[in-house]
């Protein structure tokens, strides 16, 4: 079990990495935008997959970037809005987590994980 501080420390150090790690997006440019969200993403992912943050962690920290980074906010909102136009297999795990979730943020239908087509809604 990781301890208060010591997951308070490895979090921000996480977030550190990605934060500087953003690459330019361009001027309304959707490949330079996708391939920044998928990135940082990746990153993330093998910070979770080592055990240097959770999940959960790591979905708060990818909000907070949204947040606090506008280069970032425009490469998650780009990828949400052509989620179901890109490669399951390019996307990790906590990416394709996060741009579903902004997805039902802006209304729209979720994907399933391993289909192009919306979500059935019971």
């Amino acid at each position: 079990m990781i301890s208060g501080d010591n997951k308070t420390d490895k979090a921000l150090e996480a977030y550190d990495k990605l934060y500087s790690s953003i690459p330019p997006i361009g001027f309304m440019n959707r490949k330079k935008r996708v391939s920044a969200f998928l990135k940082i993403t990746n990153m993330l992912q093998e910070m979770i997959d080592e055990g240097m943050v959770s999940e959960d962690d790591g979905l708060y920290l990818l909000s907070v970037l949204v947040r606090k980074c506008s280069r970032f906010q425009k490469a998650a909102m780009m990828t949400a809005l052509n989620l179901k136009n890109i490669d399951r297999k390019l996307i990790s795990n906590i990416g394709f987590k996060y741009s579903n979730d902004f997805r039902c943020s802006l209304r729209m239908y979720p994907l399933d994980d391993d289909t192009e087509s919306p979500a059935k809604q019971d």
